[in-house]
């Protein structure tokens, strides 16, 4: 660090820096419309310098927060193609994503910061918009291009030197199925940016512009060598793992393979996603800048920067994306040509982000994790009410994760790049036409280990007005269970099933286009568990026991996977000798 700077104002002014972030995501997590984002925090904040690299951003969406840079940047070259010029009080609408945006359906609003006349920066955040106009309601699998996608905005104004652009907010609320919501959720985005502006502002005003410039490049610096420092402990050298998409929505029962090379070489490293499958003529394509290299950038940070790591002060910014390289070949899912369509692009992604865990789990058994469910269960579900009025929401059902080194897997959470909050079922039949039949854990199907593999969730409800229901998921194929790692055993796959009026029961695939519900109807989903991380015969038996006690796991499990024998509420340790080797714990905890 130069000798010019004080280390104490750094970490003061990197806190300033986060709380604003925060705070502008406090604001429109609380005043949003929808469930979306005000229960599943579907969204991401973040402060950017003149560049369009972050130097603050809210710990919510990885997918939102590290997106952001490439959505300014993208919606910048716009800007200079057009000779137009920011004035104070713009506020701009993007979500090309062909220019930074990471799908469609997460509209950035970007807000430039002037100080004294000069252009110091940018508060901007995204959010997932319930609807904007395209094929289907909500969101869409079979797409022609992405002009089906709905509305594209490439650099709008929605207010231009403080005056609202009352003709692109009307047509928004003329093109999209649920005025209500979009509307208000953008309106809330906008006083998220503005607030943003105002806050930089006031911290200008306080420490200085000089001083907010030179600090905030060094916070950014700071993070990348932070970053490089923990890369430099990898081995030198190049890791792989593969894994499969269930189908590509079109050929069913066809798995598509993905193999992803991690290659380190000092404190750099080199994502190669050239074994890929090629870009597909419907939505199952990853915009690259938007999408692609925020699944890795997030995962290095999380495995190599996690503040339960160190105690160190780690602020989140562009400089962990610096060390950082992402190859996919253009015509592939995960770079593919414009004007292929991309709305339905998350879980190639994610997979993505967990087949480096896999990768590099021989080299960092400390920090590895078991195979993770890596997908999610994206659920955009639509219908009208008698009066004609469409409802619309969208649900990502959670998943869970492997285990670790020391813990077991976490149960029924968002996994990975996404870091979705549930959406309480009380909530959702509060609003929506839904009634609840099930909301529980996943009994006796996650990856039994020394630490065992997080389990899911399965949700039954019943649609009370005809619904049409598009789904993305992975991971319902049995050829690709989350691994078990070092001796533990692999999760199990997910599962959707509607259960039609006469009770018949029938499986659908994990991806599912405008599938339609009568009233009354029913859907099942069941999440994807977690592979078990170490010897099950290692297991403590207290968590053994506790798990049956929960209602986790058999007495046939405990005895054939952990080999421990329970008899009524207490484990038999005589019978549990017979079973168990001699090195494993046998030995109740007090």
């Amino acid at each position: 660090m130069s000798k010019t700077l004080d280390p104490v104002l750094l970490q003061i002014i990197g806190g300033e820096l986060d709380s604003i972030a925060k705070e502008m995501a406090y604001q429109l997590v609380r005043s949003s419309y929808s469930v979306i984002i005000r229960e599943s925090e579907d969204m991401g904040c973040a402060i950017l310098n003149i560049d369009g690299e972050e130097i603050a951003e809210s710990d919510n969406t990885p997918f939102h927060v590290g997106s952001l840079v490439a959505y300014t940047r993208g919606a910048l070259k716009t800007l200079k193609e057009r000779g137009v010029q920011l004035q104070p009080g713009d506020v701009l609408i993007h979500n090309h994503p062909y220019l930074g945006a990471s799908h469609s359906l997460d509209l950035g609003v970007i807000a430039p910061i002037f100080y004294q006349g000069e252009l110091v920066g940018f508060a901007g955040n995204t959010a997932h918009a319930l609807d904007i106009g395209g094929a289907q309601p909500g969101g869409s699998m079979n797409l022609f291009d992405m002009f089906a996608e709905g509305r594209i905005f490439n650099a709008n104004f929605l207010y231009k030197a403080g005056v609202k652009c009352d003709d692109m907010w009307h047509f928004i609320e003329g093109n999209t199925r649920a005025p209500r919501e979009v509307i208000g959720d953008l309106k809330c985005q906008v006083a998220a940016a503005q607030y943003g502006v105002k806050r930089y502002t006031q911290l200008i005003d306080k420490y200085g512009l000089d001083t907010i410039k030179l600090y905030s490049g060094e916070l950014i610096n700071y993070s990348e060598r932070m970053l490089r420092a923990e890369i430099e402990k990898i081995p030198d050298g190049e890791y792989y793992a593969a894994g499969y998409l269930d189908d590509d929505g079109i050929h069913r029962d066809q798995p598509e393979k993905i193999g992803v090379k991690v290659i380190v070489e000092g404190s750099n490293i080199t994502v190669d996603l050239s074994e890929a499958p090629p870009q597909r003529p419907n939505a199952l394509n990853t915009p690259f800048e938007g999408s692609t290299c925020v699944a890795v950038y997030s995962l290095f940070r999380s495995l190599l920067l996690d503040t339960y790591l160190t105690d160190k002060y780690i602020p989140a910014n562009s400089g962990g994306f610096r060390p950082i390289t992402v190859v996919a070949p253009e015509g592939t899912i995960f770079n593919p040509k414009f004007p292929v369509a991309t709305q339905i692009r998350f879980c190639p992604a994610n997979r993505v982000a967990d087949l480096i865990l896999q990768a590099l789990a021989p080299v960092m058994p400390d920090r590895a994790t078991a195979g993770n469910s890596a997908q999610l269960n994206g659920m955009y579900m639509s219908g009208t009410y008698e009066n004609g009025d469409y409802w619309i929401t969208i649900e990502v059902d959670e998943g869970s994760y492997g285990g670790r080194p020391g813990k077991d897997g976490m149960d029924a959470v968002d996994c990975l790049s996404a870091n979705i909050k549930n959406q309480p079922i009380e909530e959702l039949e509060l609003h929506l036409p839904f009634r609840f039949y099930r909301y529980e854990l996943i009994e006796e199907k996650f990856g039994a280990g020394k630490y065992r593999g997080g389990t899911s969730a399965v949700r039954e409800y019943e649609f009370l007005t005809p619904s049409v229901i598009t789904t993305e998921s992975e991971r319902h194929s049995e050829i690709d269970p989350p691994p078990g790692v070092h001796g533990g055993k692999p999760g199990t796959p997910g599962a959707f099933y509607k259960i039609h009026l006469n009770g018949e029961k029938e499986k659908l695939y994990s991806k599912n286009n405008a599938a339609t519900f009568e009233k009354g109807e029913r859907l099942v989903i069941y999440g994807v568990t977690s592979g078990g991380y170490g010897d099950p015969m290692e297991r403590d038996i207290d968590k053994v026991l506790n798990d049956y006690l929960d209602g986790l796991i058999s007495l046939t499990q405990a005895r054939e996977d952990y080999g421990v024998v329970i008899k009524g509420k207490e484990v038999d340790l005589k019978e549990t000798k017979k079973l168990r080797p001699i090195s494993a714990s046998i030995e109740v905890s007090n």
